[in-house]
């Protein structure tokens, strides 16, 4: 059974012919699947390192574990095996943020089976495929999950994250080169947040507005605390220039997000996809895993700031692995498809072309 938000979409929110391609790869090693692992390029590999599920389903009495192996697959092989590398992270981790940097990922935050943690890592491939190495950086000012990250004019920018079952309204920055050249000298720079509530799980991507590229937050939601209700969800949008050190609201989103796969289509425009909107939460015990994530994929412009909903997932999720491969194509890997119900299915996405020989607008 597939269940679906009933309340009616903003004017704004244009449908539109479905602007992507879904090709099926080999599936994740783990055959029960994985949520928020961190992912991302390094030298020709994409690395996919940590996650979370359940061995034994929740609803068995089972209990989240927390995934330290690192696997890669090949970028130039079209449908390269996973392979799972001899290299651990240091313990379980999953639920953080990652973005890719240079020749390596970086793992941010996240959290463990004792909690959220405020560890930072780069992950790098040797150019030989055969090593994966594991380089400190500086922690976070405060341990915490579900943050959301991007890279952006040689910083890192991270905003919101999860702490004792509430959102946060922290947004910090990080001088990459620094940290990597003295991890113990360079620290976390605090900003400026944005003029919304705290959050976590929200999405964010680099953009164009205004002749510059700029950060954009969008989503999430408040509260993890249970009884959750469908106020928590945000659809909310916010624009950062790190040129004035300024927040400005931009358009909502044409539904709630939370933990949605991003994907940044060009310069100006970013898809949302998938990720929790809060629906039927009522019904959740009744539905069990019959409950089924939002499947949707709204594209905001940031050119003319306004937002259509086009097409569909394969399967909707949220904390899925996203790895931009290059060439306006994407993977999208693992996630949650029902509470506590993970995903192994990897897909290669790609920007439909029109007959015209140019890609999907």
């Amino acid at each position: 059974m597939h269940t679906s938000i009933s309340a009616p979409l903003p004017g704004s929110a244009l449908r539109a012919a479905p602007p992507f391609v879904w090709e099926r790869l080999s599936d994740l090693p783990d055959p029960v699947g994985l949520k928020g692992a961190y992912a991302g390029m390094s030298n020709g590999w994409v690395l996919l390192a940590g996650g979370s599920n359940f061995p034994v389903p929740r609803a068995a009495g089972g209990t989240k574990a927390f995934a330290d192996r690192i696997y890669v697959r090949s970028v130039e092989v079209a449908d390269a095996p996973w392979r799972e590398v001899s290299e651990r992270l240091s313990f379980g981790f999953a639920e953080g943020a990652a973005v890719t940097v240079g020749d390596g990922v970086i793992a941010i935050g996240g959290q463990t089976a004792k909690g959220p943690v405020a560890d930072v890592f780069l992950l790098r491939m040797d150019r030989g495929g055969t090593k994966v190495e594991r380089l400190p950086l500086p922690s976070l000012p405060a341990p915490c999950a579900n943050a959301a990250a991007v890279f952006l004019n040689g910083h890192v920018y991270v905003a919101g994250g999860e702490q004792d079952a509430q959102g946060m309204a922290h947004f910090w920055r990080l001088n990459v080169a620094a940290a990597l050249a003295n991890p113990s000298g360079v620290s976390w720079e605090t900003l400026p947040t944005w003029p919304g509530p705290r959050r976590f799980g929200a999405m964010m991507a680099v953009l164009a507005q205004v002749g510059r590229e700029q950060v954009f937050l969008f989503g999430g939601r408040r509260e993890a605390a249970r009884p959750i209700t469908i106020d928590e969800y945000l659809a909310d949008a916010y624009r950062y220039d790190p040129q004035t050190n300024t927040w400005t609201p931009v358009a909502a989103m044409p539904h709630p997000a939370l933990i949605a796969a991003t994907v940044r289509i060009d310069a100006a425009r970013v898809a949302i996809m998938g990720g929790s909107d809060g629906h039927d939460l009522d019904k959740m015990a009744e539905l069990g895993d019959r409950y089924r994530i939002p499947d949707h994929i709204a594209i905001y412009d940031a050119t003319t700031d306004t937002w259509a909903v086009e097409g569909t997932m394969s399967i909707g999720v949220v904390g899925a692995a996203v790895v931009e491969l290059g060439d306006a194509t994407w993977l999208v890997a693992g996630g949650e498809y029902s509470p506590s119900l993970r995903t192994a299915h990897a897909f290669r996405l790609s920007l439909r072309v029109r007959k015209d020989g140019e890609a999907a607008r």
